[in-house]
């Protein structure tokens, strides 16, 4: 097989999977709590880390180093974020706002690595900025809508800046699996302390129904998506990948109609075809302009 269709193959079993973790979480969340959802999926992800660690013969390393343990409070607060929305909202709706992640992605490359982008592009994050707002419903259920739009927001940021965080370990010379593992053990601690002192943890509460919903969620979309990412970063160039990985809101929106029907209105749609057209048109100049940069 060639190594470029190779890197798309990949690159599309990492997008489905991505697109049918929601999905499965907010099954999970029929009967868990956030706080009890957070908790399940850190500690599976750490689990499948130290798994895999052996299975490839390369046993993972817990890092103890300020860098690490701030990387870990950023990916808690994306976790928390991400599960107080989905209790809040539908996959649908989860699925096109955390499109907004590359743009926020791209504000802090600019921020923190001091990457420079142009004014086009600068468009198109002003573009997308307006298609989310235009996405969010003000109609029926205005509050929980409200607060889904805005936890889901958050959750993107902090993930966002999670990887801006771990693309600066990574150049320290820290191996991704353990980094992972590292990461996903003190955030599955600060999970803890959030559940136990906001009276999440009630083990009447949980079912092996919503756990495993939870657990297979987190195996597909938090480990098996993103391994399978780097694998296909091997093979292609940043700007495909991020731009297919852009439709992965399409493939969950199919995939949770038939189990959670949303009535999407005209500004719904057009708030999301803005959002979506933004971030691919985002994902190709700035990408094709780092990697002109980097052929010279």
């Amino acid at each position: 097989m060639h190594s470029e269709t190779k890197g798309h193959v990949l690159n599309l079993f990492s997008v489905v999977m991505v697109a049918t973790g929601p999905l499965l979480a907010k099954f999970g969340l029929v009967t868990a709590s956030p706080g009890q959802a957070a908790l399940v999926n850190t500690f599976t992800i750490a689990t499948a880390s130290l798994l895999y660690g052996f299975a490839v013969k390369s046993p993972v390393t817990f890092y103890r180093d300020r860098k690490v343990f701030i990387l870990a409070l950023f990916n808690f607060l994306g976790v928390i974020f991400l599960f107080i929305s989905l209790d809040l909202l539908s996959p649908v709706q989860i699925g096109f706002l955390g499109r907004f992640y590359t743009v926020f992605a791209v504000i802090l490359s600019v921020l923190i690595l001091k990457e420079t982008i142009s004014r086009r592009e600068w468009g198109w994050i002003a573009l997308a900025v307006a298609g989310a707002f235009v996405f969010m419903e003000t109609g029926s259920g205005y509050t929980s809508q409200a607060a889904g739009s805005v936890f889901a927001l958050l959750y993107t940021f902090f993930f966002a800046l999670t990887n801006i965080c771990i693309k600066l370990t990574l150049t320290e010379k820290r191996e991704a699996n353990s980094l992972l593992f590292t990461s996903n053990m003190v955030t599955g601690f600060l999970v803890l302390l959030y559940a136990g002192g906001s009276g999440d943890l009630h083990l009447a509460e949980w079912t092996f129904y919503s756990t495993g919903m939870i657990v297979l969620s987190s195996l597909l979309s938090g480990f098996s998506g993103t391994i399978l990412l780097y694998a296909a970063l091997k093979y292609l160039r940043f700007a495909i990948a991020n731009a297919t990985r852009a439709f992965s809101p399409v493939i969950l929106a199919a995939l949770s109609y038939p189990f959670f029907p949303v009535p999407l209105t005209w500004q719904n749609i057009i708030g999301a075809t803005i959002l979506l057209c933004s971030v691919v048109c985002l994902s190709f100049p700035a990408r094709a302009k780092k990697n002109t940069e980097t052929d010279r």
